[in-house]
């Protein structure tokens, strides 16, 4: 407003330019004035002329707008090629196992200087992202509270696996036969081991756990030495059968395929380099 009137030397023009009624000019001229216990502006003939203090602060208020103004026009600016940002994610052993490969594949060639920083993800992800932490957490979650948005990736059903030498298991398993073999689990994935193990509870099942295990990285050697049994997705089944002498089993019960999904929180919802990112994910081979 005082910019204005200094320019145009007018209320009305000032108004309109403003698009603001000549009256809230005239009230914001008023507080003006009484803020800085001097006139601003007097009427002459030749329209609202500076008082000598005005003439004084005119600099200050002019570069001050300057500022404002190009904070208001300021945009984020993210370009893939060129970038050397790293970006922070909570993922689950399913997400490392699954999909990290192909994410650093496609960034090694939209990308090269993007660099990632894993953690895996635990009970405080809400707190991590909300906080700024992960920049995204992939895996099986729970839902999360308001502020975070999420976008399902791919759903898998689950199976069970077992060794192709196990002396009575064949290609299915009764009921019977899997609450009495030995079962493994990957359990430090959230939302995955949990509401397995809450659906079956549910049904009266009850598993007898050989081990909790904290990764898959053991998974495969141990289950072609003993004769443990796994319930897990059909898509992590599929990759741990290429690595060791296993079969798929069909599970004696439905369960609710596992959701794959990525969270992230209202604060990086608008940032251009998390929305690339976001998008790249989502364009992975499911597979």
């Amino acid at each position: 407003m005082f910019l204005k009137i200094y320019e145009t030397g007018s209320l009305s023009k000032s108004s309109q330019h403003l698009h603001l009624s000549q009256p809230g000019v005239s009230l914001a001229l008023k507080r003006l004035r009484e803020h800085f216990e001097d006139p601003i502006f007097v009427r002459t003939p030749r329209g609202m002329e500076p008082t000598a203090f005005g003439h004084a602060i005119f600099p200050s208020i002019k570069k001050a707008s300057e500022i404002l103004q190009a904070s208001l026009d300021f945009r984020l600016n993210f370009v893939a090629e060129k970038s050397n940002r790293v970006f922070h994610l909570g993922m689950s052993e399913y997400g490392q196992l699954l999909l990290l490969q192909h994410l650093l594949a496609q960034l090694s060639k939209v990308a090269p200087e993007v660099r990632l920083d894993i953690s895996s993800i635990n009970a405080d992800v809400q707190e991590d992202l909300s906080e700024g932490r992960i920049d995204l957490a992939i895996g099986a979650i729970h839902p999360l509270k308001d502020h975070f948005f999420q976008q399902l990736l791919s759903e898998s059903p689950y199976t069970g696996l077992v060794s192709r030498d196990h002396p009575v298991i064949g290609d299915e398993i009764t009921r019977q036969q899997y609450e009495e073999v030995r079962h493994l689990t990957v359990r430090n994935q959230i939302g995955g081991f949990y509401s397995v193990n809450r659906h079956l509870e549910s049904l009266g099942i009850h598993r007898k756990f050989a081990a909790n295990l904290s990764n898959y990285t053991s998974v495969v050697s141990i289950m072609m030495m003993t004769n443990h049994f796994m319930t897990t997705p059909v898509r992590v089944a599929d990759a741990m059968m290429r690595h060791g002498n296993l079969k798929k089993v069909k599970l004696p019960f439905s369960l609710v395929p596992m959701k794959f999904m990525q969270h992230w929180h209202q604060r990086q919802d608008a940032d251009p380099g998390n929305q690339w990112l976001r998008g790249l994910i989502a364009a992975l081979p499911k597979n």
